[in-house]
């Protein structure tokens, strides 16, 4: 969909990620991709997935634009650095980067790519939501939620980010994920019944085979990526 802003009220910002409150999909992804023991989690705000890599042996520092939420990163221990917009984040200064939810909030996702390539010493790893079958949500009445966010400035199709990647002349991995639930307007209609409890039995079937992989997923919400900088 490429570059979209909101301005309307329904339009509203993105709550950051609170500690404790780590997306765990993004959390097992991270332990899974990173190398080395050092980390830079630019943009990664209260420090809620730099705690999660703490726990898990790492020694991240993060980096964000808001004092106010660096300050909370702070006071759970962690090391943080504050940092204006358009700044250099510095040459080889830790294993690997990590930009969780960061690329669709800044004005120029290619130069920041950049500057987060310069800082990795091996790998930069990122994820951002997906737009991948809008059209297709929208026919039946739906969206991303995302699409209501007013700080996200681009809204990335699988098409339009490879094209972004390909820019930089780097090996790449992208992968989808965080399937919406293939139902949702039923279920968004089933909630709206009368009687609520009626409508989560209607559907508890249906759920329980998506738990157990019974129903094809085909709308996934979120890209994940590894940017190979060695």
């Amino acid at each position: 969909m490429g570059k979209l802003q909101g301005q309307s009220s329904f339009f509203v910002p993105g709550p950051p990620a609170v500690p404790g409150e780590a997306h765990e999909p993004i959390v097992r992804f991270l332990l899974k991709e990173l190398q080395g023991k050092t980390v830079l989690d630019i943009g990664g705000g209260q420090g809620a997935y730099a705690l999660e890599l703490r726990k898990a042996g790492y020694h991240p520092v993060v980096i964000d634009v808001d004092e106010k939420a660096l300050s909370v990163a702070t006071k759970n221990g962690l090391e943080t650095c504050a940092v204006h917009f358009g700044d250099n984040f510095g040459e080889k200064v830790a294993d690997s980067v990590v930009l969780i939810e960061v690329l669709e909030h800044v004005d120029d996702p290619f130069h920041f790519l950049q500057l987060a390539i310069a800082a990795a010493k091996k790998r930069v790893i990122f994820t951002l939501p997906c737009t991948e079958n809008f059209s297709e949500l929208f026919a039946v009445g739906l969206s991303y939620a995302h699409i209501a966010v007013s700080d996200h400035l681009h809204h990335f199709s699988t098409k339009e980010l490879e094209a972004l990647l390909e820019k930089l002349s780097l090996t790449y991995r992208l992968e989808k994920g965080d399937f919406i639930f293939p139902h949702a307007s039923l279920s968004s209609m089933v909630t709206s019944m009368r009687w609520p409890c009626l409508g989560f039995l209607c559907l508890l079937p249906l759920r329980v085979l998506n738990r157990i992989g019974g129903v094809r997923k085909t709308i996934p919400s979120r890209f994940y990526g590894v940017i190979e900088v060695t």
